[in-house]
């Protein structure tokens, strides 16, 4: 008999293969795709990828912020809050007409940035017994008072001689540094306390600097210049966490040079109690 049109013998049209092969496909298009989900699950974790974390490098440039600036430090520091807590809205050109003298700390005021090189007289290793005859740049400091002629005089001076030296010696030596300079200049001067180190620092065997031992000098300092035209500015109070030891968010990895931020928080306070 003959077959009717459409069928084989086994009676399957067409569009029954189509439907078939339709399903097929379907069902390989879902397999596919639940093989990709169920990877991608296994490939994911609930934490990103591990990457180590360093601390903030130290910073090459800085540029100078001017007065108005709102940026704050980090929440979590443990640096004195109300009239100590620290600001960075010092203005470069309130300083335009002031003299730092210092050690390598003070050298940063220029490298970074906020402050040009005139207004910086400071040299690595310098100490209260030794600014007078320092030659720096072919330049002393009579010579930098001389010619600079400036209004105001920033002295910080010290943390070279502390833990090698007698404090009431070095004391007195900034003592007679601050006369000299008096008798060089009508400039106002003020004496700054030296900074803190940080615990971790103390406890380095290459570190003569204790905690005890700055303190002891910022107190014999603040006493043997009271007798003199200059004001004592105790810069400790804004960079010290609640232990007394140098904010490590202010300090360089040795404990006791100033990161670049450390700066603005320096001059900020200055400015407001130089004012």
């Amino acid at each position: 008999m003959a077959q009717k049109k459409g069928k084989n013998k086994f009676g399957i049209t067409p569009s029954m293969i189509f439907l078939n092969l339709l399903l097929v496909l379907i069902i390989c298009t879902v397999c596919f795709f639940t093989y990709n989900i169920i990877n991608g699950e296994d490939n994911t974790s609930s934490e990103p990828p591990f990457t180590a974390v360093t601390s903030e490098p130290p910073e090459t440039s800085a540029p100078a912020t001017t007065a108005g600036s709102t940026k704050k430090p980090d929440s979590n520091s443990s640096v004195a809050t109300s009239d100590n807590e620290p600001t960075l809205d010092f203005d470069k050109d309130y300083f335009s007409s002031s003299l730092f003298i210092g050690d390598s700390i003070s050298t940063g005021l220029s490298l970074y940035g906020f402050l040009d090189q005139q207004n910086v007289f400071a040299q690595q290793g310098l100490a209260p017994s030794t600014a007078l005859d320092a030659d720096i740049d072919g330049v002393t400091l009579s010579d930098k008072i001389a010619s600079f002629k400036p209004k105001k005089i920033f002295v910080m001076l010290g943390t070279n001689s502390v833990g090698y030296a007698d404090n009431e010696t070095l004391a007195g030596n900034m003592k007679e540094l601050v006369e000299k300079i008096s008798s060089l200049t009508k400039a106002k001067i003020y004496v700054v306390s030296i900074p803190p180190v940080t615990a971790e620092a103390e406890k380095s065997d290459e570190n003569a600097l204790t905690l005890k031992d700055i303190t002891d000098y910022n107190t014999k300092l603040k006493s043997a210049i009271s007798g003199t035209s200059a004001t004592f500015i105790d810069l400790n109070s804004i960079l010290s966490d609640k232990d007394g030891y140098f904010n490590a968010d202010y300090a360089e990895m040795d404990g006791i040079h100033f990161m670049g931020k450390t700066y603005e928080v320096m001059l900020s306070y200055l400015q407001k109690h130089s004012s």
